[in-house]
């Protein structure tokens, strides 16, 4: 079942820098929600908030709902305010939240595999019941045939694609996925976009940080521009990509394209 998603007032610094700034987002389930962005944005810092994998300093994400990483405590004067969760709670959460990084981050003692099956095995899944999921979702990214390789047998391409797999093995409500073809050679691009594409179509929650501006157009319901860390301009691809209302939108994108 895809969730919903909900950032409100979210605030992060490092150091004196303010890296997102006042982010108010409302995603609907089942949507396809692409991020464009200069460097240093807060793009890639907005989606490790959303599963908490960087604690926001204000403000709070909720998915299908639920408040991630935190609880809202009433002190003994009757002021409010967000507790961090226990880390099992918050582990809890995360295996809703499917999270594909920019560089793999694969197990390189493991085969394409288990990399897929550890999830679901630490969850508390049968081993032989994880391995059957993990082979179905090699599948699903077109590497059936390469479940017993190695991540250095593999090439980026498919080493993204086994993570892409990893990703989706505890079935999760939401998956992220930060600049998923950065680190590959262009000829590679194509096939992960590929995978993605099928994931957009699945009816699965995905909120895609790229620069794939052309892929941006073609999958996504709903395209967000940030810089600065606050969200310039948020909309449709038709009105944010092709009809932007803001400079700064236009002047980024004349140049990523």
């Amino acid at each position: 079942m895809s969730a919903s998603i909900a950032v409100a007032g979210a605030v992060k610094s490092f150091g004196d820098q303010r890296v997102i700034d006042g982010i108010d987002l409302e995603l609907a389930a089942g949507s396809v929600t692409v991020v464009l962005g200069p460097s240093g944005s807060g793009k890639s810092t907005l989606l490790r908030a959303i599963n908490h994998l960087e604690p926001l300093d204000r403000g709070v994400v909720t998915i299908g709902g639920e408040t991630i990483g935190v609880r809202l405590r009433t002190g003994r004067d009757g002021t409010q305010r967000y507790k961090e969760l226990p880390e099992r709670q918050i582990l809890r959460q995360r295996s809703r939240i499917g999270f594909v990084f920019q560089h793999f981050n694969l197990f390189p003692h493991l085969t394409a595999l288990e990399n897929v099956a550890e999830g679901p095995v630490a969850a508390g899944v049968s081993r032989p019941v994880a391995l059957r999921r993990a082979q179905d979702l090699l599948e699903r990214v077109g590497l059936g045939d390469r479940a017993g390789a190695r991540p250095r047998q593999l090439s980026g391409g498919q080493q993204q694609r086994v993570a892409i797999a990893r990703a989706l093995a505890l079935e999760p409500s939401v998956v992220l996925l930060d600049e998923p073809t950065s680190a590959l050679d262009p000829e590679l691009v194509g096939e992960v976009l590929g995978v993605i594409r099928s994931l957009a179509d699945s009816g699965t929650t995905l909120v895609i940080v790229t620069h794939e501006v052309a892929f941006a157009r073609e999958v996504a319901d709903h395209v967000v521009f940030l810089d600065h860390g606050r969200i310039v301009e948020q909309g449709p691809p038709a009105q944010v990509i092709d009809t932007p209302q803001h400079a700064r939108t236009r002047d980024f994108l004349a140049r990523v394209r």
